[in-house]
């Protein structure tokens, strides 16, 4: 597991921290999140991938057009008969969010996926494609945030696809301050399962 990597990732977290400031409102655009996730894969042909681990993703609003963008780095890992089998996933993306009002926001993403696969001892491989969804986005209480997507994705290795279906999200989030928030989520799908539990900063 590239441990290393996602520890750089986290301790640049930590560092912008002092620099967030209040929020103009809980839905911002603006973040950076630590997260535990559990993924499983079905990647067909019996290949059945599943671990543990860690991630961390974050988005940014350019301005007051309504675009923001949007990246994200997950590794994870599982020991089988002494193998160890990681599996990295990396995204990047935009997205656009349409506000209805203050409180709920109706939104539009796309994004570059990559994945990669590294077994001791057997070397790595990687598949790469996309990820296209819709969703909402809302206050269900002062400090409570509910959000629904659905959307489609595909992962391709030299022509033969590894992920391909649509996919769904549903999580929620406890926000302890302006700054500060603590969500979980589930991402469901023919070919792909997560949970996700993170802490995030917004400003």
């Amino acid at each position: 597991m590239k441990r290393n990597t996602l520890s750089a990732l986290m301790a640049l977290a930590l560092v912008a921290a002092p620099f967030a400031v209040s929020a103009a409102s809980p839905l911002s655009y603006t973040y950076v999140e630590a997260n535990y996730l559990d993924l499983e894969i079905d990647a067909g042909d019996g290949i059945d991938v599943s671990g543990n681990g860690g991630g961390i993703n974050g988005s940014i609003a350019f301005g007051d057009s309504g675009f923001y963008g949007l990246a994200g780095y997950d590794t994870v890992g599982e020991e089988f008969d002494g193998i160890d089998v990681d599996v990295n996933r990396v995204t990047a993306g935009v997205g656009y969010v349409l506000k209805i009002d203050e409180r709920f926001h109706a939104l539009g993403e796309i994004a570059y996926v990559d994945y990669e696969l590294d077994v001791s001892d057997l070397g790595s491989g990687s598949a790469d494609g996309y990820r296209a969804s819709v969703g909402l986005r809302g206050l269900m209480a002062d400090n409570i945030e509910g959000v629904a997507k659905v959307g489609y994705t595909r992962v391709d290795e030299s022509g033969v696809r590894i992920l391909d279906g649509a996919v769904g999200e549903i999580g929620f989030r406890w926000h302890i301050d302006a700054a500060w928030s603590a969500g979980l989520s589930t991402e469901f799908g023919e070919d792909i399962t997560s949970y996700k539990l993170g802490l995030r900063l917004q400003w």
